[in-house]
C-alpha cells in the first residue's frame, strides 16, 4: 500500500543495496580486519546510529571468503547460543555444550586453514547474562588461539 500510493517500486528502507557512511565504512572495514584475527569485537551505540545497517553489511560479505553465523535473539541461555552456532557451522549438537565447543574449535580450524574467516554476529549481546557473554568470548577467543597459531 505505501509503495502504491508513492509511486515506489521497492520496499522503503530495503536493505537489499546497502549504503554505508564514512564512519559506517570504517567501522564495517575494522571488522573484517578483526574478523581475519579471530576473537570477540563489540559495536555499541545509542539506537539509530547505524549497527544494524553495519551488521547487514557484514553478512553481505563473500560466502567463498566467510561463514557468517548471526545470533539474533540473545535472551537464549548459553547452550542454546552454542547449537545456534553449531547450525551455521552445520555441525550436529551433541549433549552438551562442551562437546560442541571442541567440535566448533575443530571447524573453526579446519574452515581457517581453507582460507575462509570467521564472523559471528551477535545481535543485541547487551541483553546477554554476562556469565553466558564471558564463555562466549572465551570460546572465540580459543577460535583465535588455533587460527593464528601457525
Amino acid at each position: 500500500m505505501i509503495r502504491s500510493y508513492f509511486g515506489l517500486t521497492d520496499n522503503p528502507f530495503s536493505m537489499r543495496e546497502i549504503q554505508l557512511l564514512p564512519h559506517q565504512q570504517e567501522i564495517h572495514d575494522t571488522l573484517r580486519v578483526h574478523c581475519q584475527q579471530g576473537g570477540l569485537c563489540l559495536v555499541v551505540g545509542r539506537p539509530g546510529t547505524g549497527k544494524t545497517v553495519i551488521k547487514e553489511s557484514l553478512k553481505t560479505l563473500s560466502e567463498k571468503e566467510h561463514l557468517i553465523a548471526t545470533v539474533s535473539r540473545t535472551l537464549h541461555t548459553y547452550t542454546n547460543t552454542v547449537k545456534i552456532l553449531c547450525e551455521a557451522f552445520r555441525i550436529e549438537f551433541e549433549s552438551s555444550a562442551f562437546q560442541c565447543e571442541r567440535k566448533l574449535i575443530a571447524e573453526a580450524f579446519s574452515l581457517n586453514r581453507s582460507g575462509k574467516m570467521l564472523v559471528t554476529i551477535i545481535d543485541d549481546a547487551h541483553l546477554m547474562e554476562m556469565e553466558n557473554l564471558r564463555k562466549l568470548r572465551l570460546l572465540l577467543e580459543d577460535f583465535l588461539r588455533i587460527t593464528t597459531s601457525f
